[in-house]
C-alpha cells in the first residue's frame, strides 16, 4: 500500500473520529461550531500522528519523536487554521444550514494540507551526512 493511501486511510479514520466528536459537541452541547470542529480536530490530530509515524510513513513503532511531533504539532495548527477557515466561511454563507455538510468541507479542504506538510516537512526522509553516503 503506498504512502498516500495509508495516509488516506488513517486520515478517514481521524476525520469519523474528528467529524462525530464535532458533530456531537454542537449538536448535543452547543457548542458553537467553529470551536466543536477545533476540538474535534485536535483529538483526532493527536492519534493520526502516532499512526502516520508509526504506518502510514513507514517510520516503525520505534521511531516516535519529540522533533517529528511538534513539527507535525505545528502542522495541525496550519491544517486547523485552513479548516476553521472554511467552516467559519460556510457557515456565514449559510447560517444554520448543513452543519455536517459544512464541516465535511472543512475537512476535505484541510486534508491536501495536511497530506503535503506531512510527507514533506514531518516525515521528509531525513539527509544522509555527506561522509556516511554510499
Amino acid at each position: 500500500m503506498t504512502e498516500l493511501l495509508r495516509f488516506f486511510a488513517v486520515t478517514v479514520l481521524g476525520v469519523v473520529l474528528d467529524l462525530a466528536i464535532a458533530f456531537a459537541l454542537h449538536h448535543w452541547a452547543g457548542v458553537p461550531l467553529w470551536l466543536a470542529a477545533a476540538t474535534g480536530f485536535t483529538l483526532a490530530a493527536a492519534a493520526n500522528y502516532v499512526i502516520h509515524q508509526t504506518w502510514s510513513f513507514g517510520g516503525g513503532r520505534g521511531s516516535l519523536s519529540a522533533r517529528r511531533a511538534a513539527l507535525y504539532g505545528g502542522v495541525a495548527l496550519v491544517t486547523l487554521a485552513v479548516r476553521v477557515g472554511i467552516v467559519a466561511l460556510l457557515e456565514r454563507m449559510w447560517p444554520g444550514a448543513w452543519p455536517l455538510a459544512i464541516l465535511v468541507a472543512g475537512a476535505g479542504g484541510s486534508f491536501f494540507v495536511n497530506f503535503g506538510l506531512s510527507k514533506f516537512v514531518v516525515f521528509a526522509a531525513e539527509p544522509v551526512p555527506a561522509g556516511e553516503r554510499p
